[in-house]
């Protein structure tokens, strides 16, 4: 177990460092011009509705889908008529995005790395090594008491990332390298949860591999319907200065 009074540190270490990690290299290479393109990725936000409803709604309502099932076979049932607890959702939205990894990892990871290494290795491939480096890079977290992943089974959560490194890279994509979309979709992932009802307090791995295996399926169908397919967004010509990119 990680001690106590290093605990913090990591967590910190952890949520922001590939944040500042990829600030620190596009300012060293593309000066604040570069910044300033990098940083305006998450501010590009005119594309279709439907990439609005996959980032936000999709991880909405398969979570409720989750809860069915958990409840049909005996699990808690939630007070969901409780107001406060929706009316907190655009609180905790914010704070989540902000300070409980969206910004911190996805800046790092979707905004730097992905236009880098997916020529390199494809759309697939790219993703799943980022999936890798995000799961080794959330591995002190396994050791680190309280934490959301202190309780769960490593491989069910490797392959968890893997899937949403997939489906990640399809929305970065798709919508011409907005990472707001990527951004929506982090925060979303981790607000719901806390909304709807923390399953997993219970002790119970079930539900966590339920949503596993949907987003499994959910990154899957993008493979077979070819939505992964070549080493970038074939919409947008490729940028010769990639520190730039955006």
């Amino acid at each position: 177990m990680v001690p106590p009074s290093l605990a913090p540190l990591l967590i910190v270490l952890g949520t922001f460092g590939p944040f500042f990690a990829a600030v620190g290299m596009v300012a060293r290479t593309s000066g604040f011009r570069g910044l300033g393109a990098f940083l305006g990725q998450a501010f590009r936000w005119r594309v279709g509705i439907q990439w609005y409803a996959a980032a936000f709604l999709a991880p909405f309502l398969i979570r409720i889908v989750v809860l069915y099932v958990h409840i049909l076979k005996g699990g808690t049932v939630p007070d969901l008529s409780d107001a406060t607890r929706w009316l907190a959702v655009p609180t905790t939205f914010f704070l989540v995005l902000l300070i409980g990894g969206p910004t911190g990892e996805e800046f790092g990871w979707r905004g730097f790395l992905l236009q880098r290494v997916q020529p390199v290795f494809g759309l697939l491939g790219a993703s799943i090594v980022i999936g890798v480096i995000s799961t080794l890079w959330h591995l002190p977290l396994f050791w680190i008491p309280a934490t959301a992943q202190s309780h769960l089974p490593f491989a069910i959560f490797a392959a968890r990332t893997v899937a949403l490194s997939v489906i990640s890279t399809w929305l970065y994509n798709g919508t011409r390298r907005s990472l707001l979309f990527v951004l929506l979709f982090h925060a979303s992932l981790n607000t719901w949860p806390n909304t709807i009802y923390i399953l997993e307090a219970e002790g119970a791995v079930g539900p966590y591999l339920s949503t596993t295996i949907i987003y499994a399926g959910w990154a899957l169908q993008l493979l077979i319907l070819g939505l992964l397919r070549g080493r970038g967004d074939r919409r947008q010509p490729a940028v010769a200065n990639p520190e730039i990119a955006a």
